[in-house]
């Protein structure tokens, strides 16, 4: 398996991950008091955390895919 293929792979899994956690976002809106992560904090942390890697994920694949 080629590294690209490897990177490509991690990205479309976290993107996939973004994809869900707007589903939640949006089901969280309807119904606050279910599934809920203990601190609004720790759910704030955890969605920026997975938009910051989603972010620097797809652009180190475009970037590797425009270098070639």
């Amino acid at each position: 398996m080629k590294p690209d293929h490897f990177l490509e792979l991690i990205a479309s899994a976290v993107l996939m991950l973004v994809i869900l956690s707007l589903g939640w976002i949006v089901v969280v809106a309807y119904q606050p008091g279910w599934l809920r992560l203990p601190s609004l904090t720790g759910e704030i942390v955890v969605i920026l955390g997975l938009l910051t890697a989603t972010l620097l994920l797809v652009s180190v694949v475009a970037l590797r895919q425009t270098r070639a």
